[in-house]
């Protein structure tokens, strides 16, 4: 057999599956798919060819930065200064470690997210539909599709039932195009093969079988594939603006090392000291592991959000996330459970009960109950799985809720005859065995069962008041009524009541029940969550408005006289795009809406400058969440078509895990944000010292080694253990959310500025304490040694914008408590080995003095802690 059948739009199905060795009603056995996978290898278009280890490392070794430091080592070796030569290449080495165990991490992290997001595909093997990874698809399988679908593989249909595809991917064409099992002509283009269904595409509508005919690259979007090639892996918005920070501060950065070199050279320093100064200098102002610390992170929040039930499929989503401000979400199954449950009862000796109140032991409601469980068809297994009609199951759970099993009821009541519900009726009735009586059990809607009742005029206006209370809070009525017939169990005969209006008269009635879908305790919570952060929650549903908006004051979406307009499809298809934008921060809910009409409102609020995120789940929710800023898919009830369009994916269906994931998209944010003031406000204190020394005419205080090893100890493992830093309980509330303009605001070069003269001026003012009473060597030592305490020690105050260190915990972090404890240990001992004094040209600081530098190097960031708790002061007095 061929990998591919060249023609097989143009051949019947039963020749495809002929040449393919394959069966429509069977499909594959395992063994055959193995045998075929091994053969053809599996559905994967052909990616980009994995780097090798030890490439990855050798790319460590590849940028500008790391290239002038292996220039300085050849310099160091020429001159003779072996030494320095040794200590710089070893650093770079280190360095290139550091780099790759980093690169490696993420990638390894983004393969993980990839399988987790990887398309599935149902198919037939062994005689029985299984759902299988997409890559497993093999040459001749046979799918099985349905609307919403994501085709796999190219495929030759051989049943359908009103099937559609969207192949605007690979045609352009809009619409969708209807496909039958008809062959067509050889030279059909693309666009006519109607037998045939396209990989990359999604189904429309109806439903079939296809046999699989290419994978992989031999498909159409394979072909298409392999044409296109691309170089560039593409960036997020938040490296892009890194590396123009970056750009920024390396033209800044070279004109201090160019000032640095000038004033060096006039003070009379020797060439090649001012040289590898210079060099060293502007590697240590530039982050060159910025960008792998931000993708480490990114990665690292996502995997978390993956653990929460949420899987971004798009890392660059990441920080939208955290700016939503808007999130327009599905009612059923996301804020609401999705399963129908009693809500009330009613009877007309207790009045309106919640479920939760309603008991037993009220003579009453045990009739209600067991009367409404004797006239249903639903069960409920052992095991707790529902069949029958909702409506019905939600009354099995209030008889369970209430000790009464409907087992146990069908086996003492026996059923004699039922008369089934139909729509002139509306309602439904059971003839049940009591004893030596026929008890007759009905349930219906209340305007066709409440005239069937004995009923006095005041039992009628009590339960006309209740249905007016109940139905204005949007729920399901059913009414329960029973009667005795007057004939024994002997002598009753089931064709003497053939017609339904013999049993269905004179009835007692035994109360009302409401039901409805009850929203998920932890949306309510949800949604108190967003108004803390700001956050507008949106409810789009195709329910009644009445309903709609009773469920959304339960949630809490509903704030009156702000935010509490109910707008109804038919309303939204009247008004213009301009008319929308002015109402939309008025509507709360959007009702009897259809799933066309989500794109219209997404794109208002997008118009009035708002982050948005939209959840969806079918093939016509596709535009809207593409369209969103952040587009969220039902991982269990969602479609294919809607996974793939969007930028997350819910595994739970629920709408606390949509407010859980933008909280940890604002953790994210803040963490990334915090690592790079961290790492950036260092190296700016590197320049500004070297420069104030320069300017007073000093010597220049820190050796190239010395600058080599602050940025290796202080900007490596702390800024990993920041971008590790656990998301805090209370982050929506703490947490401002991010601009969506801007990384960098006013506040951020604030602080950066406050922390680099900080240390820039304690710095300068102990070197020149030192050169007036220690000599420059030993001021040389304290200076080192001051800076790379004080970066580490710095690096507890980064932990958070608004919290101390002491607020979090310091054992909150474990890694960062290890981060920052290594390098300290590294530092005090390399001052008591002989070696490590000539490799960084340092002097001895006996124990005493070391403990005073270590007092020292405290204050900037007990200066930042101190700041932190003026401002929490502040707040409280207000």
């Amino acid at each position: 057999m061929n990998s591919e059948i060249k023609t097989p739009w143009a051949q019947s199905p039963q020749e495809v599956l002929d040449i393919l060795e394959t069966s429509s009603t069977n499909g594959f056995s395992s063994h055959q798919v193995e045998e075929r996978l091994r053969i053809y290898g599996r559905n994967l278009l052909k990616e980009e060819e994995k780097i090798t280890q030890l490439a990855r490392f050798l790319l460590q070794l590849k940028s500008p930065v790391v290239l002038t430091l292996l220039i300085a080592t050849a310099i160091s070796v020429l001159v003779g200064d072996i030494v320095d030569a040794i200590a710089i290449f070893t650093i770079v080495i280190i360095n290139a470690i550091v780099g790759y165990i980093q690169e490696a991490k993420a990638d390894n992290a983004l393969e993980a997210l990839k399988k987790l997001s990887a398309p599935h595909a149902r198919v037939i093997r062994g005689g029985s539909i299984q759902e299988i990874p997409a890559a497993d698809v093999c040459l001749g399988e046979i799918l099985v599709f349905e609307a919403g679908d994501y085709v796999s593989a190219d495929c030759r249909v051989i049943q359908a039932s009103q099937l559609s595809a969207d192949e605007a991917i690979l045609t352009g064409e809009s619409l969708p195009v209807n496909k039958d099992t008809v062959p067509v002509e050889t030279s059909a283009p693309l666009g006519e093969r109607k037998c045939m269904l396209f990989a990359g595409t999604a189904v429309a509508t109806g439903t079939a079988r296809a046999v699989v005919t290419a994978i992989g690259m031999n498909t159409e979007i394979g072909r298409i594939a392999g044409i296109l090639e691309s170089t560039d892996i593409a960036k997020t918005p938040l490296q892009g603006r890194l590396e123009q920070v970056s750009n920024r501060l390396l033209l800044f950065c070279l004109l201090v090392v160019f000032l640095v070199a000038i004033l060096g050279m006039v003070h009379g320093e020797e060439w090649l000291d001012v040289l590898m100064t210079a060099v060293s200098l502007a590697v240590a102002a530039i982050p060159e592991g910025l960008p792998t610390v931000v993708t480490l992170t990114l990665v690292l929040g996502v995997q978390r959000m993956a653990k929460r039930n949420a899987l971004v499929r798009r890392l660059s989503a990441v920080e939208t996330l955290g700016s939503t401000n808007v999130i327009c979400t599905d009612k059923t199954g996301t804020l609401t459970t999705g399963k129908m449950r009693v809500r009330e009862v009613f009877t007309l000796s207790s009045g309106i009960l919640k479920e939760e109140d309603a008991q037993r032991n009220d003579d009453a409601l045990r009739k209600l109950i067991e009367s409404s469980v004797l006239c249903s068809n639903a069960s409920i297994t052992s095991d707790g799985f529902a069949t029958g009609d909702p409506t019905e199951v939600a009354l099995l759970y209030l008889a369970k809720s209430n000790n009464l099993e409907h087992q146990y009821l069908n086996s003492a009541y026996p059923r004699l005859a039922e008369w089934s519900f139909d729509s002139n009726r509306k309602r439904m009735s059971v003839a049940v065995q009591a004893g030596s009586e026929v008890i007759i059990h009905c349930k219906g809607a209340p305007e066709a069962l409440l005239p069937l009742c004995q009923l006095t005029e005041k039992e009628k206006v009590m339960i006309l008041e209740a249905i007016e209370t109940l139905s204005s809070q949007g729920r399901r009525l059913l009414s329960v009524a029973t009667r005795t017939l007057p004939d024994p169990l002997q002598e009753f005969n089931v064709a003497r009541y053939k017609d339904s209006v013999l049993v269905e008269n004179n009835l007692t009635f035994l109360g009302l029940v409401s039901i409805a879908d009850p929203p998920r305790q932890e949306s309510i919570i949800a949604i108190q969550d967003c108004k803390a952060a700001g956050i507008k929650a949106v409810m789009i549903t195709g329910d009644h408005p009445v309903t709609a908006k009773a469920i959304a004051q339960e949630l809490g979406i509903v704030e009156d006289g702000i935010f509490d307009q109910v707008m109804t499809g038919l309303e939204l298809e009247k008004m213009s795009p301009k008319d929308l934008e002015g109402q939309v921060e008025k509507i709360a809910v959007y009702a009897r809406v259809s799933p066309e009409h989500k794109l219209k409102i997404v794109q208002a609020w997008i118009n009035k400058g708002n982050i948005v995120a939209m959840t969806g789940d079918g093939v016509n929710d596709a535009p809207a969440l593409k369209q969103a800023s952040i587009g969220v898919a039902m991982g269990k009830g969602g479609t294919e078509v809607a996974r793939q369009a969007s930028s997350m994916i819910l595994t739970d269906d629920n709408f606390a895990t949509i407010v859980s994931a933008v909280g940890e998209g604002r953790a994210i944010y803040g963490n990334i944000r915090r690592t790079i003031q961290y790492l950036l406000s260092g190296n700016i204190a590197e320049i500004l010292i070297m420069l104030g020394a320069a300017l007073m005419g000093w010597p220049t205080p820190l050796a190239a080694i010395h600058l080599l090893w602050i940025n290796l100890v202080t900007d490596g493992l702390p800024s990993l253990a920041l971008a590790m830093e656990p998301v805090a309980k209370d982050v929506l509330k703490t947490t401002k959310r991010p601009s969506p303009k801007t990384f960098f605001d006013r506040r951020f070069y604030l602080e950066l500025a406050f922390v680099s003269i900080i240390t820039t001026v304690m710095a300068l003012a102990l070197y020149a304490y030192m050169l007036k009473t220690a000599g420059e060597t030993l001021a040389k030592t304290y200076v080192f040694s001051f800076l790379v305490f004080a970066e580490l020690f710095r690096s507890f105050a980064c932990r958070s914008d608004q919290q101390t260190a002491f607020q979090m915990g310091l054992t909150s972090n474990l890694y960062h408590l290890l981060a920052v404890a290594i390098p300290v240990a590294f530092q005090i001992f390399l001052h008591h080995f002989d070696l490590f004094r000539a490799l960084f040209k340092v002097q001895r600081i006996d124990w005493g003095h070391c403990l005073i530098l270590l007092v020292l190097t405290l204050i900037p960031v007990t200066l930042i802690e101190l700041k932190k708790w003026y401002v929490q002061s502040r707040k409280r007095s207000q």
